[in-house]
């Protein structure tokens, strides 16, 4: 194998190792609250508030295999594929409109992805929550957060960090940097790993969560894939029930 494609891969997979050997707790907690929620009945809301955290969002919409109650926030402003230089994550109000516009609400679940935990759409995020009395889940890198400078341009004004504010919190161990792999003669890195602990995460939590309720006799209510025979025909009972619900329905 490259040297290259094997320090990646070892990368991913010692990261991988560290998020089942430390990380188990938070992730049944957080599996607990979506179980709860979607026991109730209600809803819970996934949002990487980011550039490329999005694509944990993405992940969740109406995925085979995923739990239907997940309002993913996909807004425009903070995807790539709308302009990755328009930098709506530094813009300071620009959260609390988008958790109004996903009708995010009191006593609803938040799972928020964020590597740094830094930039204002994140921590903006976290406050108006807290403010609302929604419970967030934070998937960040405290170790991360807390290496990068207080007077950082790209902090949020208040210069706190998302992993002091959340009410259970995932570590991702995203390192300094986010790129993993290292180039003869060259001071950077390459090959990032934030998204494939991000990835592992959510699906964790969504498979713990399913576990839960299956433990609790509630059948799990996840989307069937569309590419197999009766797929679409077992969704549409989830798809009559949430939408106008599920913005991204």
């Amino acid at each position: 194998m490259e040297e290259a494609v094997k320090q990646y891969y070892e990368s991913v997979v010692g990261l991988l190792d560290n998020i089942m050997k430390e990380q188990q707790e938070p992730i049944k907690k957080a599996a607990a609250l979506v179980a709860d929620a979607v026991q109730s009945g209600n809803v819970f809301h996934v949002f990487g508030s980011g550039g490329h955290s999005n694509m944990v969002a993405t992940e969740m919409c109406h995925r085979a295999g995923n739990l239907i109650p997940c309002n993913v926030i996909l807004d425009p402003g903070l995807s790539c594929e709308h302009g990755a230089t328009r930098w709506c994550e530094k813009v300071q109000g620009y959260a609390q409109n988008v958790l109004r516009y996903y009708r995010v609400k009191k006593g609803d679940v938040m799972l928020q992805f964020n590597a740094y935990g830094i930039n204002t759409c994140s921590i903006d995020t976290v406050l108006e929550c807290k403010r609302l009395g929604v419970t967030v889940v934070a998937i960040t890198s405290p170790k991360l957060s807390h290496s990068i400078p207080e007077d950082f341009a790209g902090r949020h004004p208040s210069r706190q960090n998302l992993c002091d504010l959340a009410d259970v919190v995932i570590d991702s161990y995203t390192p300094f940097g986010e790129a993993v792999v290292g180039l003869e003669g060259y001071e950077f890195k390459v090959s990032p790993t934030s998204t494939i602990a991000n990835i592992f995460i959510v699906n964790a939590i969504n498979a713990k969560a399913c576990e839960i309720l299956a433990n609790r006799g509630v059948k799990p209510p996840v989307w069937i894939s569309g590419n197999i025979p009766g797929g679409t025909e077992s969704n549409q009972a989830g798809m009559d029930k949430y939408f106008g619900i599920l913005r991204h329905l």
